[in-house]
């Protein structure tokens, strides 16, 4: 998770607003990299699948990409503070570009041994349930890093985010060992190897691929695309100014999120077992644009607390869609061994990432834009009225048309559990009977 996440939590309060870094600039140093980590997971992913080693198709690349993305996101923040804000925006942009292609190395195959834990329909949902869970419970310290960074820097974030990016890549490196040294891959799979086009081409053609990209997708860009207006508004509207008090009010925000995430997972996942995937996750969406409607109203400095209750109605929701579609992902891989008579859950685990990242990179860039457009101005303290507004209109509504927008399109997803017990009986009849 703070492989994943880590950048965004800190690149605007650090590069922005500590270092002058143009936004729009910024937006691209976070957009462009993640369109090259997009084309290069599906080659990783297929790379992954074609490996035969004595520890298995997954291990070793987990294993060198953890080490790897340690080192880079230490680096990161350690820019030469004497360059000027373009410059120092070029260093941000190399240092990212090689983060992630770092992390393709490291995420693709861990992605895929997920996957391949179990064939049991509603056992994946459970998988998928604990990965969110730990997820969630890792996550509650992104929003402190800010925090710490401004402490251990004696109240410069830009000195202080030196030792917040060893910290975090430790943690990185202890973490992302784990799995390579303590998971066990199913080593029954023996298949013949695949070149890339065709799997690519069997993969990106799979209909209900297809579907649920487009769900994760407007997703993401309803929620990223607006994603760092809450720092804004809440550094020049809720908090008036006082950016240490944004800080630690960010970090209990970030606990409040991903403890009501966590803490609905266990009925999120019942919910999944009884209705079913997609209704679960139809409802999950919804939730999520009921949650951004509030934000009108609980984004307020009359009372900053409220705006805890927008974040506690979106967690679930949002959780939901973490669970769930991995979930659903591990199911489209069944359907496709009955298409191919293979096992792909690398270049499918990737060509999700793929497509995830590159709606990513797009709302990365169009957020620096966003924010510019708004009529944001970071030489002054105090913002007038109508950006804020601006703001707060596009935290809103943007989130709330793309979200609705995967939820009708998550009607048409069309893979049940009784057609997935289907499948797999016709793919391995052996196993079929064994279980009557």
């Amino acid at each position: 998770v703070y492989m994943a996440n880590a950048l965004n939590y800190l690149a605007f309060q650090i590069y922005n607003m500590g270092l002058g870094v143009d936004p729009r600039m910024l937006g691209w140093a976070l957009g462009l990299p993640r369109i090259w980590d997009a084309l290069t997971d599906p080659l990783m992913g297929n790379f992954s699948d074609n490996t035969r080693t004595r520890f298995g198709r997954r291990r070793p690349y987990i294993l060198i990409g953890a080490i790897l993305c340690a080192i880079m996101f230490a680096l990161i923040w350690c820019p030469p503070t004497g360059w000027s804000p373009t410059a120092i925006g070029w260093y941000f942009m190399g240092m990212v570009f090689l983060y992630y292609t770092a992390y393709t190395v490291f995420v693709v195959p861990w992605g895929a041994l997920g996957l391949e834990l179990t064939t049991d329909y509603n056992e994946r949902t459970r998988v998928q349930a604990y990965r969110t869970v730990f997820q969630g419970i890792g996550a509650m310290g992104l929003g402190a890093m800010w925090v710490l960074a401004q402490k251990w820097g004696g109240g410069n974030d830009v000195v202080g985010v030196r030792y917040v990016g060893l910290a975090v890549g430790a943690l990185i490196l202890v973490c992302g060992i784990v799995p390579a040294i303590f998971c066990r891959e199913n080593m029954e799979h023996e298949q013949s190897k695949i070149s890339f086009w065709p799997a690519f081409k069997a993969t990106i053609f799979n209909k209900p691929f297809l579907l649920l990209i487009a769900v994760t997708i407007c997703v993401f860009l309803g929620i990223f695309m607006v994603n760092t207006f809450a720092l804004y508004i809440g550094t020049y509207y809720v908090f008036e100014g006082d950016k240490g008090l944004v800080a630690k009010f960010g970090m209990y925000a970030n606990w409040v999120f991903q403890l009501a995430g966590i803490a609905l997972v266990p009925l999120i996942t019942f919910i999944a077992t009884r209705v079913g995937k997609k209704a679960t996750l139809i409802g999950g969406l919804l939730l999520v644009v009921f949650a951004y409607g509030t934000s009108w109203w609980c984004y307020t400095p009359k009372n900053p607390w409220l705006q805890m209750v927008t974040l506690a109605l979106a967690a679930p929701g949002m959780a939901c869609m973490w669970t769930i579609g991995s979930s659903m992902l591990a199911d489209i891989c069944d359907l496709d061994e009955k298409k191919t008579g293979l096992r792909r859950e690398g270049m499918f685990g990737a060509s999700y990432s793929w497509a995830c990242k590159a709606g990513i990179a797009f709302t990365m860039v169009l957020s620096g834009y966003m924010l510019e457009w708004s009529g944001f101005d970071a030489e002054v303290d105090v913002q007038p009225e109508e950006v804020i507004t601006h703001m707060r209109l596009l935290y809103m509504f943007i989130p709330m048309g793309f979200v609705s927008l995967a939820a009708l399109i998550l009607v048409f997803y069309p893979l049940s559990e009784k057609r997935i017990l289907e499948i797999q009986a016709e793919c391995h009849p052996e196993e079929a009977l064994n279980d009557e």
